[in-house]
């Protein structure tokens, strides 16, 4: 291997639209534990890193011990669990949702079992059990030049999967940031981008096939949409439904570090829920 090639690792976590003002104040008094055992996907307050996001990067990073036979192999990737955080605040459950190679799986599994305790999520004015996920984009830098000519989709994959192997080779992506990459007319518009545009498959509703879908897509220094990926699927119909429904959106405003826009990858669930009885099949 070249040994005048740096190695970069991206590990971060990114938790689309946490507020962070508001879970602040929530804070500011103790709370109760519950007494109950149940998991919360969404809670009134999301688990967070003691210290918050910047000291969870860089605990990553000083965490991390690039396995040499992957290096080696120049594996790369990237690699998303999802755990529980606990009412004392330590991780539990972990499960991989998204793999890349193997040893890197184990490296990052091997950095969350070492986290400290996170600060636990509330529900409804109790301390609750939660459960959350952390991306980290293992990334060997290669001293590439980026390539000046025309992006064009890598042949064979969903159109409006909009890939861009310039990005993905070429440029740094980051998956934490000082300013994090945000839809251009709020969070609320975005969702309702996403429903007025989906288009439930028949097949799928028929069938009565249902459930959260999460995709990752990188905002590019523009702010352009690109490298649209199905990071937990559901079905294929409908992960191709998310990816072409991600495909359609505007332009973001662009994620910021040190004051300068760069390309950051971001990881956002699309919910299909059938909220009428299933079309009956044809027959």
């Amino acid at each position: 291997m070249n040994t005048r090639k740096c190695i970069f690792l991206i590990v971060t976590a990114c938790l689309i639209f946490q507020v962070i003002a508001k879970q602040s104040m929530a804070f500011a008094q103790e709370a109760p534990v519950s007494k109950s055992n149940h998991v919360h996907e969404d809670p009134d307050v999301l688990p967070m890193f003691t210290g918050g996001t910047a000291a969870m990067n860089n605990f990553i990073s000083s965490m991390l011990s690039y396995p040499e036979e992957a290096r080696e192999r120049e594996a790369q990737g990237l690699v998303v669990y999802t755990f529980v955080v606990e009412k004392d605040g330590t991780l539990s459950n972990f499960n991989i949702i998204h793999r890349a190679d193997p040893l890197l799986n184990e490296e990052a599994l091997r950095i969350l079992q070492a986290m400290p305790p996170w600060r636990p999520a509330r529900h409804k004015g109790e301390i609750v059990r939660a459960e959350t996920y952390v991306p980290m984009y293992f990334k060997l830098n290669k001293d590439a030049v980026p390539y000046q000519g025309q992006r064009t989709a890598e042949p064979g994959t969903n159109v409006y999967a909009k890939t861009d192997r310039d990005i993905l080779e070429n440029s740094e992506i980051y998956t934490i940031v000082d300013k994090m990459p945000s839809y251009t007319y709020g969070e609320k518009e975005l969702s309702k981008f996403i429903s007025h545009n989906m288009r439930y498959p028949v097949k799928a509703k028929q069938e009565g096939i249902q459930g959260r879908i999460l995709c990752s897509f990188v905002v590019g220094e523009d702010g352009a949409i690109s490298n649209i990926e199905v990071v937990e699927g559901l079905d294929p119909e409908l992960d191709n439904e998310a990816i072409r429904v991600l495909g359609l959106m505007p332009r973001w405003i662009p994620g910021e570090n040190k004051g300068i826009k760069v390309n950051v990858k971001c990881l956002l669930p699309i919910d299909f829920k059938i909220d009428e009885e299933p079309i009956p099949p044809l027959r």
